[in-house]
């Protein structure tokens, strides 16, 4: 017998879901969605709400910063299949096909949460100055303080969106180049971007972490290498799958991989072992995760099957992480309301640090979760339908 059709409205309330060509990279997604938003709770008790989290705890907390770089390094990655497997296809118009498809995936919930921000919220004057900027994804440009912009957690998604711009001449330069110098090519930009982090670095004789990470962390120039060693992982996987995964079937060499990758880790989680702080954030905010993440990367796709790749296969990740890309944008004003009451009422009540913050993290996730479905379905699914019925 064949299946009723759904409901207008079941079909109204579903999702509409992310491809599933790599399901692995469904779980990896939620972890970062998890990494980032454990480190703007840290921050809201912290700063926001004045609370006594433990020194070492919060340092832990901010430790795990690499969520970001996760998010860029797969977006380079997936964007560059994209515009690979459209190179092979020699479809006529593939560049401006992809920056409508990109338009449609991302301005309207942008605009959306900015507008809801402004009218909640209300503007300072530096706000309404800077806001034009904010609006043509400049964000990483302007003060980042929260009375300076309306989103300042919109540097990461200005960064990405530059990177769309330039994404289709790289991977038609990629193309144009025999397959190892294509290879070291990218890779010489990702180091390119090291040899800017560290001349910046070498340019003043003393930094704090604050004002580091406003030269570097937020720089389109400083952090592209996450973005690039993104697309060099989607050009080894597209021209080089099957060598590599033939030399990843040695358990030897799964080994090895799996190695870098866990030094990678370690150093990151103890970023004062190696060198100096803020020396290390030079090394950090790029390098050393570009090589954390390509590690997995490979392993992921071409290691065979195992436990963590089934783990983050899991179906249900699909779903949350459709919705990833909305609680980015609505987390931290979730944090900045809802969670920092939540915490301060459970503080004064004597609840102990670690439940506050335990707590504090469930609501923030459960109540952005929320908010990113409602946004799904009266934002996005309406801009995807819209896209789909124009061709994009």
């Amino acid at each position: 017998m064949t299946p009723p059709a759904p409901s207008a409205l079941r079909r109204f309330f579903a999702l509409s879901p992310l491809g599933n060509q790599h399901p692995s990279l469904h779980g990896l997604r939620v972890l970062a969605i998890v990494s980032v938003v454990q480190h703007h709770v840290t921050d809201t008790l912290e700063f926001l709400g004045k609370m006594p989290v433990d020194a070492a705890w919060a340092a832990r907390s901010r430790s795990v910063f690499f969520g970001m770089d996760l998010f860029f390094v797969l977006s380079g990655f997936l964007i560059g299949l994209v515009l690979l497997r459209a190179r092979d296809a020699k479809a006529p118009g593939a560049a401006a096909r992809f920056y409508l498809r990109r338009a449609a995936r991302t301005f309207p919930s942008y605009y959306v949460v900015i507008a809801a921000l402004v009218a909640l919220f209300g503007l300072t004057a530096a706000q309404r100055a800077h806001l034009p900027f904010e609006l043509i994804y400049l964000t990483n440009f302007m003060p980042l303080m929260w009375t300076d912009v309306v989103m300042s957690w919109g540097w990461s998604l200005a960064l990405e969106e530059q990177f769309y711009l330039a994404a289709p001449l790289l991977v038609w330069g990629a193309t144009k180049l025999a397959p190892r110098r294509a290879l070291i090519a990218l890779a010489a930009l990702c180091v390119a971007a090291l040899v800017v982090r560290a001349g910046v670095y070498a340019s003043r004789a003393q930094w704090t972490d604050d004002s580091l990470e406003r030269a570097l962390y937020f720089s389109t120039f400083a952090r592209f290498d996450t973005l690039v060693a993104g697309v060099l992982c989607a050009l080894v996987h597209h021209r080089h799958g099957a060598t590599l995964t033939a030399s990843l079937s040695v358990p030897r060499n799964r080994g090895l991989v799996a190695v870098a990758g866990l030094s990678c880790l370690w150093s990151l989680l103890q970023p004062d072992a190696l060198l100096p702080l803020p020396a290390f954030h030079v090394l950090a905010w790029g390098t050393i995760t570009s090589v954390m993440y390509a590690c997995v990367l490979a392993l992921l796709l071409h290691g065979g099957e195992g436990l963590l790749r089934s783990a983050l296969s899991l179906p249900a990740f699909r779903g949350v992480a459709t919705l990833g890309y909305g609680v980015y944008l609505v987390h931290v004003p979730v944090c900045h309301t809802l969670v920092a009451r939540l915490a301060r009422a459970l503080h004064e009540r004597g609840t102990p640090m670690g439940v506050v913050w335990c707590a504090s993290l469930a609501a923030a996730l459960v109540a952005s979760f929320a908010a990113a479905y409602v946004l799904h379905l009266c934002v996005e699914k309406p801009a995807l339908r819209l896209r789909d019925r124009f061709g994009f």
